[in-house]
C-alpha cells in the first residue's frame, strides 16, 4: 500500500507546474509570447530528409539541406556529395551567383549563425558571431552582398543588408524599422517582424513578409 501512494504522489508532483522549475525555452534571442510559431514552425524542424533546397547559377546542380549536412547534387545524377560535416545542424544554403561559395546557417550552441562554404576547397568559415538567432541569408544579383533575417536588434526578426568581401560581412545595415501593433496577438509578438526576403533580379528591391495586422509582402530598398 506505501507503495502505490508513492507513486501516486510522485505522479501529482510531476504533473504540477509549480512544483518544478520551468524549463529553458530553446533560443531565447527571439521575443515573443509564445513559442509556437517561429521556434516550431518558422525555423526548420530536425529532419532526416532533403529541405532548403537552392539552385546553382547554372541550374544544373543544387544545393540542400539533409539531416544537419549540406549536400550537393547534379541534376541527372542519382548520387549526392556532402558537402559538411561538423558539430552543428547546417541548412538554408544560397549559392552565390559565381559558382564559388554557399552561405547558409548553422545552429550550434544556442545560437543560428551565418557560415561560409567554399565550394572548391570545402573550407568553411563563420560570418556572423553575435550569438543571435541569423537565418535565410540570400546573394544579391551581383554577389557583392547578402540579405538575412536577424533578431540581433531587440530579439526581434528584421531583416538585415551586409557586404561580402571574402569571408567578412561589412557594412552591415538593418534595413526594417521598429512598429509596435495595437492588436492582439497570441503567437506573434506586439512589434512587427519580417522573415522571408528575397531579392528582385535587378538588385534594387527586396520583397519580404512582416507582421502588419498578419503576415503581408511588402518591398523594402536593397540599394
Amino acid at each position: 500500500m506505501l507503495k502505490t501512494i508513492s507513486s501516486l504522489t510522485l505522479l501529482a508532483f510531476a504533473l504540477n507546474p509549480s512544483g518544478m522549475a520551468q524549463r529553458k525555452p530553446v533560443l531565447s534571442q527571439i521575443d515573443l509570447p509564445h513559442p509556437y510559431y517561429y521556434r516550431e514552425m518558422y525555423l526548420p524542424q530536425l529532419t532526416s530528409g532533403p529541405s532548403s533546397v537552392a539552385w546553382s547559377p547554372d541550374s544544373k546542380e543544387v544545393a540542400y539541406s539533409m539531416a544537419g549536412s549540406l549536400w550537393r547534387q547534379k541534376m541527372d545524377s542519382k548520387t549526392a556529395q556532402q558537402l559538411t560535416d561538423g558539430p552543428g545542424y547546417d541548412y538554408q544554403p544560397d549559392w552565390s551567383p559565381d559558382g564559388k561559395t554557399v552561405v547558409y546557417v548553422s545552429y550550434q550552441k544556442d545560437a543560428i549563425e551565418l557560415w561560409l562554404l567554399d565550394l572548391s576547397t570545402g573550407k568553411t568559415q563563420q560570418l556572423t558571431n553575435d550569438g543571435a538567432v541569423n537565418v535565410e541569408p540570400r546573394w544579391s544579383p551581383d554577389g557583392k552582398r547578402i540579405v538575412f533575417v536577424s533578431t540581433s536588434y531587440n530579439k526581434r526578426f528584421h531583416i538585415f543588408r551586409a557586404d561580402v568581401h571574402g569571408a567578412q560581412l561589412e557594412n552591415v545595415v538593418r534595413l526594417t524599422g521598429e512598429a509596435k501593433s495595437t492588436l492582439p496577438r497570441y503567437y506573434y509578438s506586439t512589434y512587427d517582424m519580417e522573415i522571408s526576403p528575397v531579392w528582385t533580379r535587378d538588385g534594387r528591391e527586396i520583397l519580404l513578409f512582416q507582421t502588419k495586422g498578419t503576415f503581408t509582402a511588402r518591398a523594402a530598398s536593397g540599394a
